[in-house]
């Protein structure tokens, strides 16, 4: 028997994938926050804190680059989780190039993590 009521639901919308480019660039994303916190801790620190929060001394190098290497990893993550987020609800298996997306998402965002954690136990490690 049909059903009257099934024309009036609209259907479901499969949701747009990200271009390709967006999961690459999760990828180089997740390689410049590895680097970048490779070299966090080859910047010389600061000496006086306290003058530095007081503004009587300039920011050390170190202190000047950490908020670049902070930001750029909740980037970096949310970048790779909307390519794999927008890939939800593709048919399986997945196309050779969605799966080749589908890995550099996942590479980036193991990047990432693995610098986003040594930039915080460094971070733990040498408190002033």
């Amino acid at each position: 028997m049909p059903d009257p009521l099934r024309d009036l639901i609209p259907p479901r919308h499969q949701p747009l994938l990200a271009p390709p480019w967006v999961a690459l660039f999760s990828a180089w994303l997740g390689l410049l926050m590895v680097v970048a916190s490779l070299v966090l801790p080859f910047l010389p620190g600061s000496r006086q804190p306290r003058y530095e929060i007081e503004h009587l001394i300039p920011y050390s190098p170190a202190d000047r680059f950490l908020p670049f290497v902070v930001y750029l990893s909740p980037l970096a993550l949310t970048i790779g989780s909307a390519v794999l987020w927008q890939m939800r609800k593709e048919p399986r298996p997945l196309t050779a190039a969605l799966a080749a997306q589908r890995t550099q998402a996942i590479v980036g965002i193991a990047l990432t993590l693995f610098g986003t954690a040594i930039v915080y136990i460094w971070v733990a490690t040498h408190r002033t």
